[in-house]
């Protein structure tokens, strides 16, 4: 015969739960636990993590190579000529890292093109061929600059300070679309397949990623609810649950602090943690894989798997108390499969 526990709601459970969790929620399980239970949980703060390093201080140089001394054939046949008028043009001076990398991009696919003219001369080949040189080294460093600088990445990697919703699925699969076409970006750039990197639409992904903002609000929800979690078990864990139920007889205050945990934690925020963690099935690894040769990529680690790693072990522990209270007391928290 069988028994599960009934916090133990599976994730494809948790799909079906409709009860939103939010700070409301989280407050009310917590204040319902100190009438009952008499506890008194100190003052906390969310997960505290280590400060991200001034977009400044990670950006590189680019080579700032003159195109305007190209003879008029290369401007007017080889294409170059718009490319050119792009970067001279007001806008093409302030042009912001994620749109600098684009022009790159494009003008690398463009430099091969004009190589593959049999007509131009020996001499204006060399000089394009050493500008493709030093933009082909150039333009991981320009990847890298969008990576650290973009003001959408940087605020999703700094984050918000909400509570993650219960977000429609449109929500994590646009975010998740969003940074799988980055790391598309990125793989067609090592690869120096330039025109499947210029097709790449970099403008719209953080378009999504800015109006979504799942991952800004993901790690900052996973830090607050690691830091309230381990206040309310700091002082729980305080508690012999035997105090509930003396001589292993039921009692009122046994009854509705049962009530209590299967009402407001198993329905309402069990399955808000589990959306936590779909989240971060979802979203982790392309993150991972966005910024895997990064500097900022241990700062992340602590961000996002860290605060989930660390929420995972509030969760438990939390559950722990539950399970010995209902080893040691009449507490009726299993069911019979």
């Amino acid at each position: 015969m069988a028994y599960r526990w009934i916090l133990l709601i599976s994730i494809s459970l948790a799909l079906l739960a409709c009860s939103p969790a939010n700070e409301r929620q989280l407050n009310n399980y917590q204040s319902r636990l100190e009438r009952v239970a008499g506890i008194a949980p100190e003052r906390w703060q969310p997960l505290q993590v280590d400060t991200l390093p001034a977009a400044r201080d990670l950006l590189h140089p680019l080579p700032d190579l003159r195109l305007d001394l190209l003879d008029a054939w290369a401007s007017r046949q080889c294409g170059l000529d718009a490319l050119i008028a792009e970067r001279n043009s007001s806008l093409g001076r302030v042009q912001s890292h994620s749109l600098r990398l684009n022009y790159e991009l494009r003008l690398l696919q463009q430099l091969e093109l004009c190589l593959q003219q049999n007509s131009i001369s020996a001499s204006l080949q060399q000089q394009l061929t050493d500008i493709l040189h030093s933009k082909r080294n150039s333009i991981e460093l320009s990847f890298f600059n969008m990576l650290h600088a973009e003001q959408t990445l940087r605020q999703q990697l700094h984050g918000k300070t909400l509570l993650l919703p219960i977000a429609s699925q449109e929500a994590l699969l646009e975010t998740q679309a969003a940074l799988r076409q980055l790391n598309q970006l990125q793989n067609a750039i090592t690869a120096q397949d330039w025109p499947a990197a210029a097709a790449i639409d970099i403008e719209a992904a953080l378009s999504v990623l800015h109006r979504f903002d799942t991952l800004a609000v993901l790690q900052y929800s996973q830090r607050y609810l690691s830091g309230w979690l381990s206040s309310l078990n700091e002082a729980l864990l305080a508690l012999e649950p035997t105090q509930f139920c003396p001589n292993q007889r039921s009692t009122e205050q046994l009854s509705i602090l049962t009530t209590v945990f299967l009402k407001f934690f198993a329905e309402e925020l069990q399955p808000y943690f589990n959306q936590h963690q779909r989240h971060m099935q979802a979203l982790w690894p392309e993150l991972q894989q966005l910024y895997r040769h990064s500097p900022l990529l241990p700062l992340l680690e602590q961000r996002y798997a860290g605060s989930a790693a660390q929420l995972q072990q509030e969760i438990l522990a939390h559950i722990g108390w539950w399970q010995q209270l209902n080893a040691e007391c009449p507490a009726g928290l299993t069911q019979r499969n």
